[in-house]
């Protein structure tokens, strides 16, 4: 190709064939999902507050205080049982602008405005009162007069049965359907007993570790507060890199600040991140199966030794890979 000139078309500096049109297009996918990434994010201070536990306080009950996804309070601060929570460990809460005192009494349920209108006391009319007053007393005259039928004089006769008189006749009515192998209908529960708390959610079948190594670096809240969006992962140099799931590998390439770096696109809109590899073994566009190789560890960087950066990604949000790994 010659030199490029000022009077140099301009079609001609940009016409390429339709596949490198299409890896083209697979590379500025792979620098978006990067750039949203925001790898390493080791500087970046997430926008926040950090909640001290207090005695009786759940995980639950601080995520509907706070009104932030459970799932996703359990898994930046690498929580797996949303109850076992220790008093005085620190908890980070996203987006949120300020520590609330009482977890309890803002975890309650907020009432809908009809019932909050409900119990607002309602504007006496007294003209509307007065006229309802005379209504009344005409009424009762008026009955008065006139002979009481025979359904509201057996309603006035009846004797007004006790809470124990009452309880006698259910038990009573009980035990007579039992003994005319009937089944009695249970009193209905609860709402509040009926519903099931909210359960942190794992899927631990989706994903393979991508190499056999130890956790340096785990995912979200580091212990100097600032936030990681994977894992570390720390291995022998040389050693293999395999594809956490099947997919389609949409970025391959060398990074500034990353090293080399792998992207592959998996289904249900998820994909894997894979940086500071040593070796890269497959190119963009290129099918791959789970647990086939795709790169090596490269020789030990000076401070963090041989490993690879890595991420789990659904729909361009990060997720805790050892919420998924098994």
């Amino acid at each position: 190709m010659g030199k490029l000139t000022s009077e140099t078309p301009i079609a001609t500096v940009f016409s390429c064939s339709p596949h490198f049109l299409k890896f083209v297009g697979f590379f500025l996918i792979g620098l978006m999902v990067l750039s949203c990434s925001g790898l390493p994010l080791r500087d970046a201070r997430p926008r926040g507050v950090y909640h001290r536990v207090k005695s009786g306080e759940t995980l639950s009950a601080i995520a509907r205080a706070y009104r932030v996804d459970l799932q996703e309070l359990a898994e930046i601060n690498n929580i797996s049982h949303s109850d076992r929570i220790e008093t005085d460990s620190v908890i980070f809460v996203p987006d949120a602008n300020q520590i609330l005192d009482d977890i309890m009494i803002a975890a309650r349920p907020r009432e809908p405005s009809s019932a909050l209108q409900a119990k607002e006391k309602p504007v006496i009319n007294e003209t509307a009162v007065a006229g309802a007053e005379i209504q009344k007393k005409g009424a009762a005259v008026e009955g008065k007069r006139r002979p009481q039928p025979p359904a509201e004089a057996a309603a006035k006769d009846r004797p007004v049965l006790s809470r124990a008189a009452e309880r006698d006749i259910s038990l009573r009515k009980s035990a007579g359907a039992l003994e005319s192998g009937e089944t009695p209908v249970p009193p209905a529960m609860p709402k509040e007993s009926a519903e099931k708390p909210e359960q942190i959610r794992f899927d631990k079948k989706r994903f393979i570790w991508p190499v056999k190594g130890t956790v340096v670096s785990p995912f979200g809240i580091q212990p100097n507060r600032m936030y990681f969006n994977g894992i570390r992962i720390a291995a022998g140099e040389g050693t293999p890199v395999q594809a956490a799931a099947d997919g389609v590998v949409i970025f391959s390439s060398p990074l500034k600040d990353y090293g080399e770096t792998i992207i592959i696109q998996h289904e249900d809109h998820y994909a894997t991140v894979y940086a500071h590899l040593g070796i890269r073994t497959v190119g963009g566009e290129v099918r791959v199966k789970k647990g086939g190789r795709i790169a090596f560890i490269g020789k030990a960087a000076a401070k963090e030794g041989a490993s690879i950066h890595f991420e789990i990604r659904h729909n361009n949000k990060a997720r805790n890979p050892l919420f998924f790994l098994p």
